[in-house]
C-alpha cells in the first residue's frame, strides 16, 4: 500500500513539531520525508546525510557551502553530508520538502 501525503498534513505535522520549523512525514529505512517551513530564520546545522530539498512554495537565496544561489518553487536542492546550508531573505510563504537519505556522512562520490 503506498503512502499518500498532502500539504495540510505536512502543515499540521510542522505545527505539532517540538520547533515548528520540521515535521517528519515518512521514514522508511535510511530515508525520511519532511516537510520545512522556518519561520524568519533558518537556523539549522550541517546533517549527517545527504539531503534534497524540493521547495513547494516560496523564494529567496539558499547559501550552501561557499555558494549562494536564488531559489523559487518547483526547484529541487541537494546537499552533501555534513555542508553548512541554509536558506536566506526568503518570503514569509517559504516552504519546502526534504528527503534525508543514505548512510551517516554522506554517500561520497
Amino acid at each position: 500500500m503506498a503512502d499518500r501525503f498532502t500539504m495540510a498534513t505536512a502543515l499540521q505535522l510542522v505545527d505539532e513539531s517540538e520547533d515548528r520549523a520540521y515535521g517528519v512525514l515518512l521514514e522508511h529505512g535510511t530515508m525520511e520525508l519532511g516537510y520545512y517551513k522556518p519561520d524568519g530564520i533558518d537556523q539549522q546545522q550541517p546533517h549527517d546525510q545527504d539531503e534534497i530539498y524540493i521547495i513547494q512554495s516560496g523564494s529567496g537565496c539558499f547559501v550552501c557551502g561557499d555558494d549562494r544561489k536564488p531559489f523559487e518553487p518547483g526547484e529541487a536542492l541537494f546537499v552533501p553530508a555534513g555542508v553548512v546550508h541554509r536558506f536566506e531573505d526568503f518570503s514569509e510563504d517559504f516552504g519546502a520538502w526534504v528527503v534525508f537519505y543514505g548512510p551517516s556522512d554522506g554517500e561520497g562520490g
